[in-house]
């Protein structure tokens, strides 16, 4: 098992984005299901209506470029993923997420999808999120279940992740430690893997993160449950 929060980790993973954009499950799987985290997550957004929203670990900036809002600043640790963003039109600047280069209640909204669980100091972190955010904005993050993918994982590994993995599970308590208001919104779909090697471009892009993986030999296709959820928490 090895600990994702582990900075020299961290900054191996992201020193490019190639492996980033490879755990997209659309680039290697078929995908089936209304309820995806990225709909949900977008739904969640436009409910208050930003007008200045804060994308706090961007990466390429994919789901920045999805939000409607007169501003949106991304920011992110990689100065390769702060390039990528930028190269899309977004403003971006480098920063960490953990000490945030902007005043109190700057934005209404900040969203952070599939970060939380890289950081040391998460509540640190989280206290930021919380004091650039104004009085009654929200967080809006996409994250997955410990059983996600599992009928893919399973075959592969016995153990990935940290224990105290930031997930759908432990998130709302860690959450509600910063925020009045919290809710966990679920997002239940299907992935596809039609053949060996879909599978192993997959896996391959978790190899800084969890080491060498092996694709099962089959049956093929291989299909496994997507268990994500969307946090939405209000100051």
């Amino acid at each position: 098992m090895r600990r994702i929060s582990d900075p020299s980790i961290v900054s191996r993973e992201y020193a490019a984005t190639e492996r980033l954009a490879a755990r997209r499950l659309d680039r290697t799987a078929w995908l089936h299901g209304e309820d995806e985290p990225w709909r949900l997550a977008l739904q969640a957004i436009a409910e208050i209506h930003p007008e200045r929203v804060l994308d706090a670990g961007c990466g390429n900036g994919d789901f920045a470029a999805l939000i409607a809002a007169s501003v949106v600043v991304c920011v992110d640790k990689s100065e390769a993923a702060v390039a990528k963003a930028r190269d899309r039109g977004l403003h971006a600047e480098v920063a960490d997420i953990e000490r945030l280069p902007f005043g109190d209640a700057e934005f209404d909204l900040v969203t952070c999808n599939w970060v939380l669980y890289h950081l040391a100091d998460l509540d640190a972190a989280l206290s930021e999120i919380a004091r650039v955010l104004r009085p009654g904005g929200r967080f809006v993050g996409m994250y997955n279940h410990r059983d996600h993918l599992a009928e893919l994982w399973r075959l592969v590994v016995d153990s990935v992740w940290d224990e105290d993995f930031f997930d759908c599970e432990s998130g709302p308590a860690i959450l509600r430690r910063h925020f009045r208001r919290v809710e966990c919104r679920e997002a239940v779909t299907q992935a596809m893997w039609e053949t060996r090697e879909a599978a192993q471009t997959f896996l391959d892009a978790f190899a800084e993160l969890a080491g060498p993986l092996t694709a099962p030999e089959g049956p093929y296709p291989l299909k496994a449950t997507r268990r994500n959820c969307v946090l939405v928490a209000d100051l």
